[in-house]
Formats: C-alpha cells, sequence, structure tokens
C-alpha cells in the first residue's frame, strides 16, 4: 500500500469525483473553524462584553442542544438522504457564522450557537454517509484518514489566517473572520449542490432489506452498540478535556506563558498532516479493533507525558506538553481512519445515517463530560490526580474493544 507514490499522490489516487468534492469542502469549511472556533470565548469576552461564565453557557449549550438533535437528524438523512440534510446544514452553518459577526446581546449570542449546533449536526452524519457510499470498502480506512489529515491541515491554516486577521479591540477584524468562515460553508453547498449520483440521495432498499429503519433496530447489533459505548469512554477521557483541561493546567498549574499553546497544539497538527500516510500503512497490517486499543494505550501515555511537567523545569514542562502532543496525534491518526470505518461497516445501508449520527453522539457526549470533569477537578486543585484518571479512564475500554476482537474473530472461524 502506498508503495512508490509521494503522500499526498497516495492519496488523490484513491478519490473519485464524488468523494473529491466531499474532502475538498471539508478542508475548507475546516479552514473557517480553525479560524473561529478557539476564539469564541475571547471574542464574546473581550469584544462583546460577556462574563466569562455566559460565554461558558454558551459553549455547553451548543454542545447539549448538538446531541439533542443529532438523534432527529440522523432519521432525516436515512428518510430523505444525505445531500438534502447537508445542503440545509450548510446553509445554517454560514447564517450561524454571519450571526456570531453581529452579536451585541446575550439573546443574539444563544441563537448563533444554536444554529451552528444544528448546522453542524445536518452536516456531520450526511458526509460521512455520502463518502462512505462513494468509496469501495477496501479504501475507506485511507480515505477517512485522508479526510481526517485535510481537515487538520484546515483547522491549523485557519489559526494561521486569524492571527494575521485579529487585532486587539477591533469589532471588524473579527467580523472579517466571521464573514470569511461564513463563506467557506456557501462555497460548500456549491461542491455538494453539483453531487450527481444516487449515492448522495435516498437509499433504495433492496427487496430482501426493510424500507424503514429505526434506532431499535441499529441498537439490537450488539457489536455497534458496544462500539458505541467504548467510543464514549474513550473519548470522554482522552479527547474530551484536551481543549478545555490542557489550556488551563498549562496557564494556570504550570504557569505556562499563553503563548506555549499555539505551540503544543501546533505540535499536533503538525504530526497529523506529516505522518498520517505513514501510520496507515503501518495500521493496515491490524484488525481495527487491535488498532482501537493500540489507540487507548497511546494517550494514556500522552496523559503520563502531562503528568510529569510539573516535575521539571517551567521550559522543560511546556517541552513535555509538547511531547503528550505528539503521542497523542498518533491515537488520533489511529483513531480517525479506524473508528468511522468499523462504524460503517457494522451499520446496515438503510440505516447508515443514524450510525453516522451515533457517532456524532459520541463526540458530543465526551464533549461536554470531559470539560466538565476537568473544570470539577482542576478547579478543586486535583490537577495531578485529574491527569492520572485521565490516563487511566482511557484504558478503561480496552477490555470491551477486546472482547469485540474475540468475537469478530470467532465469527469468522
Amino acid at each position: 500500500m502506498f508503495a512508490g507514490k509521494a503522500p499526498f499522490q497516495e492519496f488523490t489516487s484513491l478519490l473519485n469525483p464524488h468523494s473529491r468534492r466531499i474532502v475538498a469542502g471539508i478542508a475548507l469549511s475546516a479552514i473557517g473553524r480553525g479560524m473561529t472556533l478557539s476564539l469564541l470565548m475571547v471574542y464574546l469576552h473581550d469584544i462583546r462584553g460577556f462574563s466569562i461564565a455566559f460565554g461558558g453557557v454558551v459553549m455547553a449549550w451548543g454542545a447539549l442542544f448538538g446531541i439533542i438533535c443529532t438523534p432527529p437528524l440522523g432519521s432525516l438523512v436515512d428518510r430523505i438522504g444525505p445531500k438534502i440534510v447537508m445542503l440545509a446544514g450548510l446553509v445554517i452553518s454560514g447564517l450561524s457564522a454571519l450571526a456570531f459577526a453581529f452579536v451585541t446581546t446575550q439573546a443574539h449570542a444563544l441563537i448563533a450557537i444554536t444554529l451552528f449546533a444544528f448546522g453542524g449536526q445536518c452536516v456531520w452524519p450526511s458526509q460521512m454517509v455520502i463518502l462512505t457510499r462513494v468509496t469501495p470498502i477496501k479504501d475507506r480506512t485511507k480515505i477517512f484518514g485522508f479526510n481526517f489529515m485535510l481537515m487538520n491541515l484546515g483547522l491549523g491554516v485557519g489559526g494561521f489566517i486569524s492571527a494575521l486577521i485579529i487585532r486587539e479591540d477591533s469589532i471588524l477584524s473579527y467580523q472579517i473572520m466571521y464573514f470569511i468562515d461564513s463563506l467557506t460553508y456557501f462555497v460548500f453547498i456549491f461542491f455538494i449542490w453539483g453531487l450527481n449520483t444516487p449515492h448522495a440521495g435516498k437509499y433504495v432498499a433492496k427487496e430482501h432489506e426493510p424500507e424503514k429503519g429505526s434506532y431499535r433496530e441499529l441498537f439490537a447489533i450488539k457489536e455497534l452498540s458496544i462500539l458505541t459505548i467504548a467510543g464514549i469512554i474513550l473519548l470522554t477521557f482522552g479527547y474530551g478535556p484536551l481543549q478545555s483541561g490542557l489550556p488551563i493546567y498549562a496557564t494556570q498549574y504550570l504557569d505556562l506563558a499563553p503563548n506555549w499553546l499555539g505551540i503544543i497544539f501546533g505540535v499536533n497538527t503538525f504530526a497529523i498532516v506529516a505522518f498520517q500516510p505513514l501510520v496507515l500503512k503501518l495500521i493496515a497490517n491490524y484488525s481495527k479493533y487491535s488498532a482501537l486499543i493500540a489507540v487507548a494505550i497511546i494517550w494514556a501515555l500522552s496523559w503520563l507525558a502531562v503528568g510529569i511537567s510539573p516535575y521539571l523545569s517551567m521550559f522543560m514542562a511546556g517541552i513535555a506538553l509538547c511531547v503528550s502532543q505528539l503521542i497523542f496525534a498518533f491515537g488520533e491518526m489511529v483513531h480517525a481512519p479506524t473508528s468511522p470505518a468499523l462504524t460503517q461497516e457494522l451499520a446496515p445501508e438503510h440505516i447508515r445515517g443514524r450510525a453516522s449520527a451515533l457517532t456524532s453522539l459520541q463526540w458530543g457526549i465526551s464533549g461536554i463530560a470531559g470539560p466538565a470533569v476537568a473544570g470539577l477537578m482542576i478547579g478543586a486543585n486535583l490537577e495531578q490526580l485529574w491527569v492520572l484518571t485521565m490516563a487511566i479512564g482511557v484504558l478503561a475500554p480496552i477490555p470491551l474493544f477486546t472482547y469485540l476482537k474475540r468475537t469478530t474473530n470467532k465469527a469468522k472461524k
């Protein structure tokens, strides 16, 4: 696999006209998210004058509303087809970015984050369904890996652009940033509008398949239910606290300058863009469940690197956090192509939208639980216990992955 080709060519050779449109649009919209998402709290507090507490409420409500609307939107994808749902989601996402640019009251901010959450939950399961359908089974892991790499590249480029645009105390600079973010979604609309394939429409059931599906049918797939529970645990202790707890840990507990955060997370992004092809080549020789077990171990090692940082000099503590994010990135590079490919592998075609929504739900739940645990424990001055909890907790789903691996191996015999 991937022999004799440059890394980018190795991936692009797998793309067809349909998947090319999707991954290009995802990368473009990631640029917009990279510009705005990490600066939302700063924008609401420093520019619009809202309290930090209210900014936290806005973020929490966005995550909660995303969880609430995910199941019905997954059903909608199966009922009317992913293309229509995705187009609606892109329009709403573009409008949410424009809404943030003109926020003046708390009500406006809550409306904007509600639009953002709803639009995102329309787009995510839809694009996963289309990308799965237009990609042969043997190439799905590679395509999901390529998509993840491009998304991180887009986030990194977006962060760099925002650094060039943003000016302290300048409302206009933030508004320009949100205008560009909105534009990325509206351009993405044209990519999806031009998708001329039945794979983007409602799935037509074959004679032996039921015409209508349900979440009950989805949860009846034991392997998928266990995989979902394991995924929630893995993400809650691994990914969930990353963007919330780690910055506070670094700046408040270790007294690192905020500039370190750009370096720490920049290491993560660079590693993903640079090493994703190599990681895909390595995991091709192992089962997907073995790969997920490896993710848990890798992320535990990453948290241990965080745990040793207080016992080092300030500079070396910053380096330790950089190393932790380098290690963490390798876990991401294994998880990103493996988990969605496995979910789609287990899900029947007529309920693929619901299965994709289930994947999104894992991220939503962990996005609330992870920061909540981090806030409570770090707020109670239990920083090192928090790190240890994360390191142990991320190992908790290993027995579930091991059980699924054994079950799969028995079924093959």
